[in-house]
């Protein structure tokens, strides 16, 4: 090596060391600044160690974070993007990206990245709640649990997560692991009156109204103008048939809110099993008028029609019913039903088997059909139907007692 270039390198040598030690000690600067809540300081840091070390993930996945902190979501989009495509196996600007897109209304986009996080950091208890949070709200129900289930056995004192843990459960039917996955939350925050209310009817689901409506009075007593809990509470009271306080508690709730649709539709339900028939049908007939799209109403007015022996009123409800929900397998039945009484066998047959096809569970439309063949003389398929009907009233009564033993 010639003595003129031996020299230059050992000329360049503490050079490099100087830029190194720069570098060092400006994302030290950044730490800290974060650390301290400057944002916009921490920003400027993280952007001037970008500058020094373009290629570094971190470094454009911390900018990004800054960015999204300081409210310009739109300008933190590309630093994660940039920090996957210069590393694509680091899993933050993966989370982020999915965080700030989801806070976008972007779930298309979103939800990948925030599973990719996931898959490549499973045992970060906050990317799995996350995940859990964003599943359960785009319907994933079932895929969500074991993701909100590993978030709060990693982290049992977010109450977020339980309370997300909660919906999931309660959306697919496990009312007993929602009670106390709501209960938790509650424990964990008791004056997040949502949570309270969430209980509260978890627990009038599992047939424990008195447990429900002692949470919804917690939550009127902290806020007396709170309308769901105004509702649940008349909820709960038509669910233990207490008729007059459930009429009083959606009265009360109407005073306030009068355009509540649902609140005079279960208003016009309590009436009704009160025997207050044309109050009854006001009330139902001003919740279709707030919401024509509400099947139940047309259903609860074809009952109260067919209740009075009027079919003709009973099958143009029913017939409406079905007709904004052609799931709707309960009308369905009731339809069959109405027409049977007035007298079209053919037409309630059909109905009665759609009801069948719907719900199988169901022991009232296999015994309904059955009398209707047993009219026809048909006496071999009525058997059969007739024993089909009991078979499944047992299923459900030994279903609903386990469910019981559960509590």
């Amino acid at each position: 090596m010639g003595v003129r270039r031996l020299f230059l390198l050992i000329v360049a040598l503490p050079h490099l060391a100087f830029a190194a030690a720069t570098l060092q000690e400006v994302e030290a600067r950044a730490v800290a600044l974060k650390a301290k809540g400057d944002a916009a300081g921490a920003l400027s840091a993280y952007q001037e160690a970008a500058a020094l070390d373009p290629k570094s993930a971190r470094f454009q996945d911390e900018i990004g974070f800054l960015l999204a902190v300081l409210n310009r979501r739109p300008e933190a989009l590309p630093h994660f993007e940039r920090a996957i495509a210069l590393d694509p196996r680091y899993a933050p600007p993966h989370f982020h990206l999915g965080v700030a897109l989801w806070l976008d209304q972007d779930q298309l986009r979103g939800l990948p990245e925030l599973q990719q996080a996931v898959t490549l950091d499973p045992g970060n208890p906050s990317y799995r709640s996350k995940l859990g949070q964003a599943l359960e709200a785009t319907g994933h129900h079932q895929d969500a649990i074991p993701h909100l289930r590993a978030a709060t056995a990693a982290q049992p004192k977010d109450a977020m997560s339980w309370g997300n843990l909660g919906a999931a459960l309660q959306k697919t039917g496990d009312l007993a692991g929602a009670v106390e996955a709501f209960r938790h939350q509650v424990d964990l925050d008791p004056s997040n009156l949502d949570a309270r209310n969430s209980l509260g009817l978890a627990l009038v689901n599992t047939r424990r109204a008195d447990e429900g409506i002692a949470q919804f009075q917690k939550v009127l007593a902290a806020s007396p103008t709170n309308n769901v809990a105004g509702f649940n509470l008349g909820f709960a009271y038509l669910q233990k048939a207490e008729l007059d306080r459930a009429i009083a508690a959606f009265r009360e709730l109407l005073a306030r809110d009068p355009e509540n649709a649902a609140a005079h539709y279960n208003l016009g339900v309590a009436l009704k099993n009160k025997d207050e028939i044309p109050a009854a049908k006001a009330e139902l007939s001003r919740a279709l008028e707030i919401d024509p799209q509400l099947a139940e109403a047309h259903y609860m007015i074809g009952i109260a029609c067919w209740q009075s022996g009027e079919f003709e009123c009973a099958v143009t409800e029913m017939r409406a019913a079905v007709a904004l929900r052609p799931d709707y397998a309960q009308a369905h039945f009731m339809l069959g039903t109405a027409l049977k009484q007035s007298g079209q066998l053919a037409p309630a047959e059909e109905s009665l088997r759609t009801a069948i096809r719907l719900d199988p569970s169901d022991p009232g439309p296999y015994n309904t059909l059955a009398q209707i063949l047993r009219q026809k003389g048909d006496l071999e398929e009525s058997k059969r139907l007739f024993a089909e009907g009991a078979r499944v009233k047992q299923a459900k009564e030994a279903a609903l007692g386990t469910m019981l033993d559960r509590k």
